[in-house]
């Protein structure tokens, strides 16, 4: 009898622990995106923002290659604003700002608990999180929508500014 509550007891225990899925975050190009089938609300949102010459003037002035480096989370699925508009938006300041696709890290993500290389010090509490750093050291992040009355470029720049 003690041998069947054993066996009763090991299979409860068993089957109460689920195991979530674990996801990795891909590193993705701006090739990529750009050329994929299903991506063309990318290449389109990029190409018809027109931001701020005066203001990516200042990002050119203020980027230090190789010194800043911009993160980028994002899913490319979501048909959020953040995805849809600020991430390809935000990529088009950067590429007209001169910023070096090497300082651009673009991450495909599934969820914000995925695993990614920089978990270590950069902290993804939603999608998609935009993050500037300095030498390794962050600067500044921009998390799902910007703050009132300001564009994408002007708080780049705000960024980038930063001592």
């Amino acid at each position: 009898m003690w041998w069947l509550l054993s066996a009763l007891a090991t299979l409860l225990v068993g089957c109460s622990q689920s195991t979530e899925p674990e996801y990795t975050a891909e590193r993705i190009t701006l090739n990529t995106l750009r050329t994929t089938p299903g991506f063309a609300w990318f290449d389109a949102e990029m190409q018809s923002y027109q931001p701020d010459s005066a203001v990516v003037a200042l990002i050119h002035q203020a980027y230090r290659p190789g010194e800043h480096h911009f993160y980028v989370y994002v899913k490319p699925t979501c048909s959020c604003y953040g995805t849809q508009k600020l991430f390809p938006r935000f990529c088009r300041v950067l590429l007209d700002a001169g910023v070096a696709e090497s300082d651009l890290e673009i991450y495909s993500m599934h969820g914000s608990t995925d695993k990614h290389p920089h978990m270590h010090w950069l902290h993804v509490q939603q999608l998609p999180s935009f993050f500037i750093a300095r030498q390794q050291q962050l600067l500044g992040s921009i998390a799902g929508e910007l703050p009132a009355n300001k564009s994408i470029e002007q708080v780049v720049l705000e960024i980038l500014r930063l001592p």
